[in-house]
């Protein structure tokens, strides 16, 4: 068996498979694969990637089930001791794989990079900012800091907790469990990845965004991680924004208890993690306190 996975799920992204497997295939360390599942698409995303001859290259195909039922299948049709994501769209930039690997030590359980954006806008250049093991778990709590195609994870992590399960951000929730499940996640500051940004991509979507501030199953993965880490269970901030059983005053008293205990839980760490959780609560604070007041107004 190989040592590294690199798993890509792949729905209608023939114009795109073959650039992101070549990218894959420049980065690949020795003694791994890259396992294409194209999931059901109407367009040749098939023959596009298995247009590219290699034979560190797996395409299978099925009908369509949607990406977490296709990266669980994946995770199934592979049996390396790591797996990683890539995106049908995306491109990996040289040294990823080699960085991550070097990166995971005896301890950590998944590792990833930031990333470079591109296509639709400007381009965008990360701040070379890692997140520490001890501090991913908080950053969390606050937004999700890591793209999902970044991913580098020991197989048996990802499978401790269930795998991939059918709802928005699958990929948040599967890093909330892992993490409350006392998996140690880190991000390294390089970027190791292309990160391709366009209109019609699902994050996009506001009713995608709201899916998952309602999602009740991800809402309890927030929240027992939350309980592990600050020591009481917690509401997302963005779940809260929405939630018409609370008023304003309710809210704000609701964040304010949120806001006490995961300064207190700061008491141990490195002054710059401290100062930049502090600097994204702050971030979060006032976007609920901007989307109260919008609301307030349009009432």
């Amino acid at each position: 068996m190989p040592r590294l996975s690199v798993i890509v799920p792949a729905y209608n992204a023939a114009g795109t498979i073959a650039s992101a497997i070549r990218s894959t295939l420049n980065a690949l360390p020795r003694d791994a694969e890259i396992v294409v599942l194209d999931d059901g698409s109407s367009d040749a995303t098939a023959e596009a990637a298995r247009g590219v001859l290699d034979a560190r290259v797996r395409v299978l195909s099925r009908s369509n089930r949607g990406v977490a039922a296709t990266l669980n299948d994946l995770i199934g049709a592979t049996d390396s001791e790591y797996i990683a994501r890539m995106d049908a769209d995306d491109l990996v930039l040289p040294g990823r794989f080699r960085r991550q690997l070097g990166a995971m030590g005896g301890t950590v359980d998944a590792v990833f990079t930031t990333v470079v954006t591109w296509g639709s806008g400007m381009p965008g250049l990360p701040r070379p900012s890692a997140i520490s093991e001890e501090d991913f778990g908080l950053h969390l709590l606050l937004t999700n800091p890591v793209a999902h195609s970044t991913m580098l994870a020991r197989r048996s992590a990802v499978q401790d907790v269930g795998g991939y399960r059918v709802l928005p951000t699958e990929d948040y929730d599967l890093w909330l469990r892992m993490a409350a499940n006392g998996a140690r996640l880190r991000r390294l500051a390089l970027p190791g990845l292309a990160y391709r940004v366009h209109p019609g991509q699902v994050t996009a979507s506001a009713q995608w965004r709201r899916a998952s501030w309602e999602n009740a199953e991800l809402a309890a993965a927030y929240s027992a991680l939350a309980e592990r880490l600050i020591g009481a269970p917690a509401v997302r901030i963005t779940s809260l924004s929405i939630d018409d059983s609370r008023t304003p005053d309710e809210k704000r008293a609701e964040l304010d208890s949120f806001t006490g205990l995961f300064e207190s839980a700061l008491h141990g760490h490195a002054p710059s993690a401290q100062r930049a959780l502090r600097r994204k609560l702050a971030e979060r604070r006032s976007w609920l306190s901007a989307r109260l007041e919008e609301k307030a107004v349009a009432t």
